[in-house]
């Protein structure tokens, strides 16, 4: 019966998403007006570089592959263990069809509409000059965190599991083979997927029969900076795309055969549905559940990929819906997957897994055991995975920071490609070897020290890009209360998290200081989108009574 459940929760969370990408997606494409007629920017300034017209089905896996990296697996499972699988899966589910997706799908609208420019410049026009350079600002060093953490994370998998380093060169390898064929057009894409997707999942038998030798973290750490490196400046088409829409075959892949495995698996649900209001390791459920779940259900970084890369992209308007609403509903399906891999393992079990990326690992390789795939192969997969979207989030990152630089200091040229992208990287490259004190006092790397932070600042970043769209809705005259719940919703949780946060650490301390420049930034931003948007309504009624 306990079986039955785990998998009854997977398949009815496919199908309330199904019917609200149909349903609520419709909605919103009738509300915004969604328009084929109106030729996109991708369309409009194509350069082969960042500006590509893709259809929508290769785009798809590169949106969801650049929002997702380890998000949707980490946040629900930590959400999980300490506050129940119960009030995590229905705030999953609310925040991606009502919260996350309205959220994804506005910023790639703005951006789209606003000639490709990013959430932050979209501000700029909207909101004021020294709000939107504010808010630029804010967003840059948000998106160095990012690159920090994940390129942390990337060089600590590779040095600890060679066979996942291989695995991870033998599918960028056939990746740009599988770019430059589909740049040539001399095959279809469905001939060259029957071929290439087979080629992607070899690698990880490459990876598990011949894995290279051990490297340290040191050397992942310059390996990867390089990667990132040249991914950033590369044509879209030779790389990003290409990857990414093999990449997310190991998404299907991943909860395909987890389905299946739930169905047939002998295992039995080891977590509570609920355990309190109050967390020792998180704190109070509202608002650290919200803030913990994080990508599954929202997230303020969707804002920077949805009008970055993704909106240079768009073929059609009828397009944001498919990849950006579509994208945020396929992330919780797979956040509510990682909430079902936890909840079948044991205490040990989960002390074993030792990180959530090794739960995941962990429980995924259960449910693919059921189907005979051996548990060492399984939890290869499952890395190999996560390692693709990590890969995937690191260069879409740093391709985001130099559109951010370039629009910052109003680059536009060949060489700005270059010394915009090498700026995105230095910063990380001479902070990934610091260390800081963290909370306990013990030093730690940077993005440690300041960890509890970004959940709350990532929300906060998404609760901005929220009160642009409803500023921008105003702007357009269209009614916006879809808009504003979501905004209010996401404002309140960060900006109290912040505060406990404040309370708790004293404003004397690294964590306690910048958690209260968070709460002066986000009033400051909020005050100006307000005044915006009251500005707007003040014209609307002049223009009606001329």
């Amino acid at each position: 019966m306990v079986l039955h459940m785990l998998a009854l929760i997977l398949i009815s969370s496919c199908l309330v998403c199904y019917l609200a990408y149909r349903y609520y997606g419709s909605f919103l494409s009738r509300k915004c007006k969604l328009n084929d007629s109106i030729p996109t920017p991708a369309v409009e300034k194509e350069d082969g570089v960042d500006y590509s017209p893709t259809r929508a089905s290769v785009l798809f896996g590169h949106h969801f592959s650049s929002i997702a990296g380890a998000g949707p697996i980490v946040g629900p499972i930590l959400a999980a263990m300490y506050f129940g699988w119960g009030p995590t899966w229905i705030w999953i589910l609310i925040g991606a069809i009502l919260v996350g997706g309205v959220h994804d799908f506005g910023s790639t609208l703005m951006s789209v509409r606003n000639g490709g420019k990013s959430i932050a410049d979209t501000m700029r026009g909207l909101v004021g000059e020294g709000a939107g350079k504010l808010f630029m600002l804010f967003v840059i060093l948000a998106l160095v965190y990012v690159i920090i953490v994940f390129l942390d994370l990337t060089a600590n998998t590779f040095a600890k599991q060679p066979a996942v380093a291989t695995a991870s060169g033998w599918f960028i390898l056939v990746a740009v083979i599988f770019g430059f064929l589909m740049r040539s057009k001399a095959f279809s894409l469905g001939k060259l997927a029957l071929i290439f997707f087979p080629l992607t999942f070899a690698g990880l038998a490459v990876g598990h029969y011949f894995p290279m030798i051990e490297m340290g973290k040191d050397f992942w750490v310059y390996a990867t900076l390089a990667y990132c490196f040249v991914a950033a400046v590369l044509p879209v088409g030779l790389l990003l795309q290409p990857r990414d829409f093999l990449s997310a075959g190991f998404l299907y892949a991943i909860l395909g055969l987890g389905l299946v495995g739930m169905l047939i698996a002998d295992e039995t649900i080891q977590l509570p549905a609920f355990t309190g209001w109050e967390s020792d390791k998180l704190g109070m459920l509202m608002p650290f559940l919200f803030i913990t779940v994080a990508c599954g259900a929202c997230s303020g970084f969707h804002s920077i990929v949805s009008s970055g890369t993704t909106s240079k992209q768009i073929q059609k308007e009828s397009d944001v819906r498919r990849i950006s609403y579509g994208g945020m509903l396929v992330e919780g399906v797979l956040a509510v997957f990682a909430m079902g891999c936890v909840a079948v393992l044991t205490v040990g079990e989960r002390e074993a897994g030792g990180t959530p990326v090794g739960i995941f690992a962990a429980g995924a390789a259960k449910f693919f055991n059921s189907l005979g795939v051996p548990t060492s192969l399984g939890a290869e997969f499952a890395m190999l995975a996560i390692s693709t979207f990590l890969l995937t989030t690191l260069d879409t990152c740093t391709r985001l920071t130099r559109f951010l630089i370039e629009e910052l200091f109003n680059w536009h040229n060949e060489a700005s490609r270059y010394l915009g992208t090498l700026l995105a990287l230095l910063l990380p490259a001479l902070l990934i070897f610091q260390q800081f004190p963290g909370v306990d006092g013990s030093l730690q790397p940077a993005w440690k020290a300041i960890w509890p932070l970004f959940g709350a600042t990532n929300q906060l970043l998404a609760a901005l890009a929220l009160l642009t769209f409803v500023v921008f809705l105003k702007a357009s005259k269209v009614s916006y209360g879809f808009a504003l719940f979501p905004a209010i919703v996401m404002i309140v949780m960060p900006m109290t998290a912040l505060a406990i946060m404040v309370q708790k650490f004293g404003v004397a301390t690294l964590m306690g200081g910048t958690a209260s420049a968070m709460i002066i930034l986000g009033f400051f931003l909020m005050v100006t989108s307000w005044r915006a948007l009251v500005n707007e309504g003040e014209k609307s009624v002049q223009s009606e009574i001329r």
